[in-house]
């Protein structure tokens, strides 16, 4: 699985150095095997977040930083570029996701899928696992994916607050974001993809196998 995102991650352009950080050697080794770039980082890092901030500390130079999550095997090359070129032409965009149009209703209802609903500018307004503003049932709702960018200096700030009391209710820790008045730009994607979040959802996708890379937008 993570190779996949790795293969797809690479793909993408404007992404200048592409690294796997974790604290777990089993993982560092398997993805050493199939060529990544690693950096081992501390076992006290709370959340994916805290372990890229770990990284991006060593690395002074890198303005923006994205977090693409290891559980994302059917990542959208395209929508990671397009995110990419959106922080970059736009020096005021902080943050910014990725989301996408969801076809099959019935999924929007799970609250192992998170909506997100956004304004006219494109920034979002909230997520959440309910069903957000009639998400199944053909709502404005689009289905938000992991993947992350940050200004270097905002995500170091963000790695140093607590959680809140939004993140703490929804379990999703970009509302710790959201509470502190930081706008979210939203880069819609093409095509759904779906992260792997359940042994379920982990069963699909060994049966019918992940979508052909896209290309890079």
């Amino acid at each position: 699985m993570l190779q996949h995102v790795w293969e797809r991650a690479r793909a993408a352009r404007g992404i200048d150095e592409l690294v796997v950080a974790t604290d777990d050697e089993r993982i560092a080794s398997a993805a050493r095997a199939f060529g990544a770039n690693v950096e081992m980082t501390s076992p006290d890092c709370a959340s994916g977040t805290d372990r890229v901030a770990e990284v991006a500390r060593r690395r002074p130079q890198a303005a923006i930083v994205l977090n693409l999550q290891g559980d994302e095997p059917e990542l959208e090359t395209a929508a990671v570029t397009r995110l990419v070129e959106a922080m970059r032409s736009d020096d005021s965009v902080q943050m910014g996701t990725v989301a996408h149009h969801e076809p099959d209703l019935g999924v929007m209802a799970s609250e192992n899928v998170v909506k997100v609903v956004v304004d006219a500018a494109g920034y979002a307004l909230y997520f959440s696992r309910a069903d957000l503003a009639g998400a199944s049932r053909g709502g404005p709702a689009l289905r938000h994916a992991g993947v992350y960018a940050f200004r270097r200096e905002l995500l170091l700030e963000f790695a140093s607050w607590p959680p809140g009391r939004l993140e703490l209710a929804e379990r999703l820790e970009q509302l710790r974001a959201v509470e502190r008045g930081v706008r979210i730009k939203v880069v819609l994607g093409e095509r759904p993809f779906a992260g792997v979040d359940t042994p379920e959802q982990m069963a699909v996708l060994e049966r019918r196998g992940p979508a052909p890379v896209a290309a890079g937008g």
